[in-house]
């Protein structure tokens, strides 16, 4: 589930479970100062506050092949 939201947030976000030193409470920005993939996610995640049916609360399938294959690819990027 942890590696499925991930995916929503297109690699921004890394999961410090999949640091060397695991830490999976940790969760921390993962790209350069200034990437704008930063300003892109944080509007897509304001987004999910005012679109009926998505952020909290919404049930996703995260066993879905396209969810999947998308939570392996971050996983791929950040491990």
């Amino acid at each position: 589930m942890v590696r499925d939201i991930l995916a929503d947030l297109e690699g921004v976000v890394r999961w410090g479970g999949d640091d060397s030193k695991p830490d999976e409470s940790l969760f921390y920005i993962d790209i350069a100062s200034g990437d704008e993939s930063l300003t892109r996610v944080a509007n897509k995640v304001r987004t999910w506050n005012y679109t009926p049916g998505m952020g909290p609360g919404v049930v996703v399938d995260p066993l879905l092949p396209k969810r999947r294959l998308a939570a392996k690819r971050v996983a791929a990027q950040q491990t």
